[in-house]
């Protein structure tokens, strides 16, 4: 059994024993660019929940019997300011735009934090006290994942970081597409031979028959075969 982090991946982590350890494994391992990319495709959103996970919802405050309408009113007004200006704080702790040169340790740091769980208590504490340096940033692992808005995306996609990449999944979208096109130009096939068969006589009981893959017999005639044909 391995037993100090020589193996293992992002998706199946090794279980290390001490805080420098533990952030040494997880300053190092390697970050498929599939999940960086998705990372990047996705930052504006997490962005936006992570700000709203710390924030929290905007509750107007109930009125109180002893206050009067203008009271009330005006401790709305600076509650409601109150509220918009640590959201805007927030917006300017976090950036607008995630560095692509920073993305790959941003999510490191991110994963060394939520598996930090993993460690003795005393390493945990360790762990969490810890200042790091992540882009032009740097704090603790959770201040540095919260700057990056990696909280967000976890959040929204709690498989991201967890669950191998799906290598099928573009062959199985590209095959779903392929059916579409087959069974378009089927039904426009089918659509021009049975009004072929229409045109030479055959009734609708006779095409079902031969769309069935069965002999449809000689044609009943034009007339009585579109009148067949109108009432099925």
């Amino acid at each position: 059994m391995s037993e100090n982090g020589t193996d293992g991946s992002i998706y199946f982590p090794e279980r290390l024993h001490s805080a420098d350890e533990h952030l040494s494994w997880w300053s190092t391992v390697p970050v498929p660019d599939e999940v960086l990319q998705a990372v990047m495709d996705d930052y504006s959103n997490s962005r936006v929940v992570t700000v709203n996970s710390i924030v929290g919802k905007y509750q107007r405050m109930q009125k109180q019997p002893e206050w009067s309408d203008a009271e009330y009113a005006a401790r709305v007004k600076d509650a409601s300011l109150d509220f918009d200006r640590r959201v805007q704080q927030l917006k300017e702790r976090i950036p607008e735009k995630l560095d692509r040169f920073a993305v790959r340790d941003a999510v490191r740091t991110h994963l060394a934090w939520t598996y930090r769980h993993t460690l003795p208590d005393e390493e945990q504490a360790k762990v969490e006290q810890t200042q790091v340096t992540v882009g032009d940033f740097r704090g603790t692992p959770a201040e540095v994942s919260t700057h990056y808005a990696m909280p967000g995306f976890s959040a929204r996609q709690p498989e991201a970081f967890t669950r191998l990449p799906d290598d099928n999944a573009a062959l199985r979208q590209q095959l779903a597409q392929l059916r579409a096109q087959i069974d378009a130009v089927d039904t426009t096939t089918k659509k021009i031979y049975v009004s072929d068969m229409v045109e030479q006589g055959y009734s609708a009981d006779q095409i079902d028959a031969d769309l069935r893959g069965e002999r449809p017999g000689a044609p009943v005639g034009g007339r009585k075969a579109l009148k067949s044909f109108k009432k099925s």
